[in-house]
This record gives C-alpha cells, structure tokens and sequence, in this order.
C-alpha cells in the first residue's frame, strides 16, 4: 500500500509540476493573444477615426467649394443678364438714333425741307 501511496504522490507530483505549468502557460498565451488582438482592435479603431475625420473635412470643404461655385454661377447670371439687357437697349437706341438721322433737316426754319418730309 505504501508503494501505491508513493506512485501516487510522485504522479501527483508530476502533474503538478509538469501539467499545471503546461495549462497555466496556455492561460497565459491566451491572455497575451487576447491582448494583442484588442491592442490591433484599438490601432484599426484610431486609424478608421483617423480617415473618418479626414472624410468629413474633405467633405465639409466640397460642400464649402460647391456652394461658393454656386454663388460664382449666380454672379455670373446677373452679369450675363445685366450685359444682355444693356445689348438690347444699345441697339434700340442704335435704331431710335438711325430713325432720327434719317428725319433730321439740314436747313431749318424753312417749308423746302432737306430732305423732304411730310411731316
């Protein structure tokens, strides 16, 4: 009985000092992995905050930029507009001047006009 004792102290022993070590060194690596997964977690975290903020400046300047375009077209409208109605006024006052030229009398003051006219 004795020897059984001893056989099962010295396989209690080695379980303990060889399995025990073998377990707790699983633990352990588990534990490291699990670490440096949720560190690799927290680097893509930052850096998709990174992009992200990048992103939204971007698009924060496109907005800014495409409103000011849309000002600029506007700008540019109201001068076409102001250029075309100025167009059109030159050239009636081109006409209503070639009207007048044509009626003007070269003599004044007098029934025998130059050029003739009825009225």
């Amino acid at each position: 009985m004795e020897q059984l004792s001893t056989i099962i102290q010295v396989v209690g022993s080695l379980i303990t000092l060889v399995i025990l070590p073998l377990l707790l060194l699983r633990s352990k690596k588990k534990k490291a992995d699990a670490e440096a997964e949720k560190t690799e977690a927290d680097n893509i975290t930052a850096y998709a905050a990174e992009w992200k903020e990048l992103y939204e400046k971007k698009e924060k300047r496109v907005v800014e930029l495409d409103a000011k375009i849309d000002h600029l077209y506007a700008e540019i409208t109201k001068y076409r507009d102001a250029i075309r109605e100025l167009s059109e006024k030159n050239s009636e006052l081109a006409v209503q001047n070639q009207a007048l030229e044509f009626r003007k009398c070269n003599k004044h003051g007098c029934a025998d006009r130059v050029p003739p006219s009825e009225y």
